[in-house]
């Protein structure tokens, strides 16, 4: 995949959650990847700096200008670091993409305790508002600037298996995308999400096996197939073009909004 028409020509982005677990392509690999292939120069911040290293390695080797970062959003010492590394590499900080998250130990009320749920939201909701709280002064200095959250369908409808942890830290993070939109609206910054439905990923079909037996896993990636409407997972790719488009200058009214990708699945009934 290949893009050359310079849809973020000269602009800097900052990816947290910019690596992939396993092997494989996941959403902000793709996205970083799309970024870079469109004219941005990256950021990649990862939990792990090797999967961040990757990514940037792979951006570079198409002639790219990427540099790759650590950070564990739910500390948030490694952010501060993280962010003012970035933005010194960078010169400056346009486009911030949230792309961390993490579901739990598994489904149902009783599959959690405090812990559990607790860490669930330190990484994707407190995670969000601590990188948001640290990259915002660099794009209110410039007076531009685009931040894309990414969310998920767990947090407009519910399943028969239900996340609890996941889904409402993921419907947290729409709202609180909603209030930057309207806080910093007037001074140049827009704020919107992406809601993925059933993304074939590394990082999504690992959470299942980590969450149920071998067995089990594979029958729920199979429904999960077969449920949506458009009979396939969507790609990362969908998810890259999704922030793509998000993350450009032109598309500047677009602001506050959730833009579900997700072949439809959020309007039928759930069975997986």
């Amino acid at each position: 995949m290949s893009s050359t028409s310079g849809r973020v020509s000269g602009r800097k982005a900052i990816i947290f959650g910019g690596g992939v677990s396993g092997d494989g392509l996941g959403n902000g690999k793709a996205t970083a990847l799309l970024l870079a292939r469109e004219g941005a120069e990256l950021a990649i911040v990862d939990v792990q700096l090797d999967r961040a290293e990757a990514t940037a390695a792979t951006i570079r080797a198409e002639g790219g200008q990427a540099h790759a970062f650590q950070s564990d959003v739910a500390d948030p010492d490694t952010v501060t670091s993280a962010v003012a590394a970035a933005h010194e590499a960078l010169g400056a900080i346009d486009i911030l993409v949230n792309n961390v998250g993490i579901h739990g130990p598994g489904a149902g009320l009783f599959a959690y305790g405090e812990d559990d749920w607790d860490k669930v939201f330190a990484v994707n909701t407190r995670g969000t508002f601590t990188t948001c709280r640290h990259v915002i002064p660099h794009m209110l200095a410039k007076g531009y600037g685009r931040i894309v959250n990414i969310s998920s369908s767990s947090a407009l409808r519910a399943s028969s298996r239900p996340p609890y942890a996941y889904a409402a830290s993921k419907a947290a993070v729409i709202q609180f995308t909603q209030s930057l939109a309207i806080e910093f609206a007037s001074r140049g910054i827009r704020a919107n999400c992406v809601v993925p439905g059933m993304i074939n990923t590394p990082h999504a079909n690992d959470a299942f096996h980590r969450a149920m037996a071998a067995e089990e896993a594979e029958r729920v990636i199979a429904a999960r197939t077969k449920t949506s409407p458009t009979g396939t997972q969507g790609s990362p790719w969908d998810i890259a073009q999704s922030v793509l488009f998000l993350s450009e200058e032109a598309v500047g009214y677009v602001n506050g909004a959730s833009l579900v990708v997700d072949g439809g699945f959020t309007l039928t009934t759930p069975s997986w």
